[in-house]
């Protein structure tokens, strides 16, 4: 669960750190830390507050081995306790908004950017790493020997702790029948990709320019496509994620199965979301889940028949 603490505590908590007055501006936050900006020394920065330090070391990993020119990822200055249960994160702020706050116009503008920014990151060097699926901060390194062996890993969770927050186990169990048949069509490839790339997570500057990419907790190894299936997943959502599931479409719909690989993908992220959500008891969320992932389903099934 995201934090609640006061802006004046933690305005005085950077005001200690620093030995002056701090004063916090809102910033637009992501789904699991509180955040605001704050300038001090003639530069703008981000503090984040989260009870999991792992994603903040992510953005720390992601800045010192994965940031080029292609790839802009703001500079993480500082981590630590926040106090005893949470820990804070201060990076140099990205400046303009997130792409999902962008108009239509600059989100059609950007699409061939986005793109390069997508294949840049899927083309970061990882040889000095090893496995698949979500690496951790220290080593670099994934647990999985597999890119299958990841993917499968969405079996063994256990779905009858979640069934009083109105998960409809009969779909689940649809659902994960289609994804197994559908894992077979992954290809066995290792390669860098974001795992939560778009909407909120791209930071759009001045002359529509991409001047970040945030958020790296999700940060993975295996199939690029997996960030391509984020857009398609989210697209019924979010305008920006439409214009940029259409434009992958024309773009990647060349790639062997293709469309056998974003359906796997979109649902595991699917399931990921509707098994967090309903931990977390958010009913809400958890219905369009089922409910985006039952579309996803008949697509699935049409284009079988």
């Amino acid at each position: 669960m995201k934090s609640d603490y006061s802006k004046e505590s933690i305005t005085e908590f950077l005001s200690r750190k620093y030995g002056e007055d701090i004063r916090l501006f809102p910033i637009k936050e992501g789904q699991e830390s509180q955040a605001y900006w704050f300038s001090r020394g003639g530069r703008e920065y981000v503090v984040r507050i989260n009870s999991n330090m792992e994603g903040f070391k992510k953005d720390k990993y992601a800045y010192e081995h994965f940031r080029s020119d292609r790839v802009p990822i703001p500079e993480v200055v500082e981590t630590g306790n926040f106090d005893g249960t949470h820990y804070f994160c201060i990076s140099v702020k990205a400046d303009g908004i997130t792409y999902e706050d962008s108009d239509e116009e600059t989100v059609v503008r950007l699409l061939g950017d986005i793109t390069d920014v997508t294949e840049a990151i899927s083309r970061t060097d990882i040889s000095g790493t090893s496995g698949c699926g979500v690496f951790d901060s220290d080593t670099g390194n994934a647990p999985f020997y597999s890119w299958r062996e990841y993917l499968a890993e969405v079996f063994e969770r256990d779905w009858t702790a979640v069934s009083r927050s109105y998960v409809n186990l009969s779909l689940i169990d649809e659902l994960l029948a289609a994804y197994r048949e559908l894992i077979s069509y992954c290809p066995e490839e290792r390669a860098l990709f974001h795992g939560d790339f778009g909407s909120n997570n791209v930071i759009v500057g001045k002359e529509s320019r991409i001047s970040g990419v945030i958020d790296w907790d999700c940060a993975a190894y295996g199939d690029f496509l997996y960030d391509i299936a984020t857009a398609y997943f989210w697209r019924t959502w979010l305008m920006c994620m439409e214009k940029t599931a259409a434009y992958w479409e024309r773009k990647y719909s060349h790639l062997p199965r293709y469309t056998e690989r974003i359906l796997c993908y979109e649902l595991r992220i699917g399931l990921t979301e509707i098994y967090e959500n309903a931990v977390e008891n958010d009913t809400e969320t958890t219905e369009w889940l089922q409910n985006r992932c039952r579309e996803i389903l008949r697509e699935y099934r049409q284009r079988k028949a």
